[in-house]
């Protein structure tokens, strides 16, 4: 990332009649660099970056993934479907099962000498939390 000053400095010595190879030549910069400084100080007025674009919303905020949490560390056995129920989420059962696995590291174990009931599932922490199985 450029200095705030060397981008100043660039544009003023563009408006003052610099060429673009000079100013290339003179502060070490590409010529995209010079082009899009000044496009960016026409665009905005300001040679300040660009805020950085956040990308996607998580689905679930922190109470309610802390929430997730305790319902799953109190009913081990609960179904997705339960899950979005009781939270009255609008995202899909998929979506749950990933956040469950990936973000709050359980993953599902089958229960060998428990009696079976509708189509239940069991959830335990995982030990590895993402690490991979030849790492130790």
């Amino acid at each position: 990332m450029m200095n705030i000053d060397i981008r100043k400095l660039i544009v003023v010595a563009h408006k003052n009649g610099m060429g673009i190879k000079e100013i290339m030549k003179t502060f070490q910069v590409k010529r995209t660099a010079v082009y899009d400084l000044i496009r960016l100080e026409r665009e905005t007025g300001s040679v300040e970056p660009r805020p950085h674009a956040r990308g996607r919303k998580p689905a679930l905020n922190p109470e309610e993934m802390n929430f997730l949490e305790e319902l799953i560390n109190v009913q081990s056995d609960i179904t997705l479907q339960e899950i979005k129920e009781k939270m009255n989420l609008k995202i899909s059962i998929p979506a749950i099962c990933k956040i469950i696995k990936y973000k709050l590291h359980y993953q599902y174990k089958k229960r060998q000498y428990m009696p079976v009931n509708e189509i239940g599932r069991t959830y335990k922490k995982s030990e590895n939390c993402g690490k991979s199985s030849n790492q130790k």
